[in-house]
């Protein structure tokens, strides 16, 4: 049976500070408390953690040398846009991260389809951009992403997250059908699954194998705006069947991490009293107390 330790654990030094402000530790300090804390590994972001492919190296020997893995990295750039120039740019930095993870045997890079929904500027679908100019932009550029994976033999997960192009199973199941690659999977995040009517559990077992990393955060409301229809309340106190969801994953055989996300300033603020790496620790309970025996 599984057990806490069968599926590694990791977290997103990421958190919300208030209302459309985020902060992160930096690397030392996100290293010393993840440890301390029990997890197995930590998730690294592009623009919060590193910038180029200098620092990712940096950042992964000394995850390393601190006997931590990297569970995966991850890199936003919106997919979704009529500007070639860029589309370009945003692909060519995809590919430049994706050599670098290759190098150093990073296995997973985590990306979006876009848009930004907290841009400003981001693309609106129906309104500055077509719906099928949007997925033509997007299946467009993740060609050229697969590909630069299958070189370099790491697996990009395309993450359906709230307002994008992909947000839950059934659009994710559009984009898969794009491809027949198997450097190409999903990485599930119940919370957005929840916020568009979608059993977690159920879509774990539709998805099966293409499931290759697993973001663990709850969800409250429905589809919207952030903070207003919807947000992500502390684990276990939103709508995710936690113990259903688990046991899918037992079942359908999935053995990579699980990579615990922390976005509530409420409780941030009034729980912990602002300090992130409460949080964490009580995280790294919570999460093994839904686990599957």
């Amino acid at each position: 049976m599984v057990r806490g330790k069968a599926w590694p654990v990791s977290f997103v030094p990421y958190y919300m500070t208030s209302p459309g402000q985020w902060s992160s530790p930096e690397p030392d300090d996100a290293i010393s408390v993840l440890r301390r804390a029990g997890y197995d590994g930590v998730e690294w972001m592009l623009g919060r953690h590193f910038d180029t492919s200098g620092e990712l190296r940096s950042l992964v020997e000394k995850t390393r040398r601190s006997r931590l893995r990297v569970s995966n990295i991850m890199c936003w750039q919106d997919l979704v846009t009529r500007d070639a120039r860029a589309s370009k740019r945003s692909v060519a930095l995809l590919k430049e991260m994706l050599a670098t993870a290759g190098k150093l045997s990073v296995p997973i890079m985590n990306v979006f389809t876009g848009p930004m929904t907290w841009n400003p500027h981001a693309a609106k679908i129906g309104r500055d951009i077509g719906e099928g100019e949007a997925w033509k932009s997007v299946v467009d550029s993740l060609s050229e992403v697969v590909e630069a994976a299958e070189r370099n033999e790491v697996v990009v997960t395309v993450e359906p997250v709230f307002g994008m192009l992909v947000h839950d199973y059934y659009t994710v199941r559009e984009l898969l059908g794009h491809f027949d690659s198997k450097n190409l999977g999903v990485n599930l995040d119940p919370s957005h699954f929840v916020l568009y009517g979608n059993d977690p559990a159920w879509a774990v077992s539709r998805l099966g194998k293409r499931v290759r990393h697993v973001h663990v955060k709850d969800a409250f409301g429905k589809p919207g705006s952030f903070g207003e229809t919807f947000s992500f309340p502390f684990l276990g106190e939103g709508i995710v069947g936690w113990r259903a969801f688990f046991l899918a994953l037992r079942d359908s055989g999935y053995s990579g991490f699980l990579s615990v996300e922390f976005e509530n300033d409420t409780y941030l603020n009034n729980i912990c009293d602002g300090d992130w790496s409460v949080a964490a620790v009580q995280l790294r309970d919570r999460v093994e107390r839904f686990l599957p025996r």
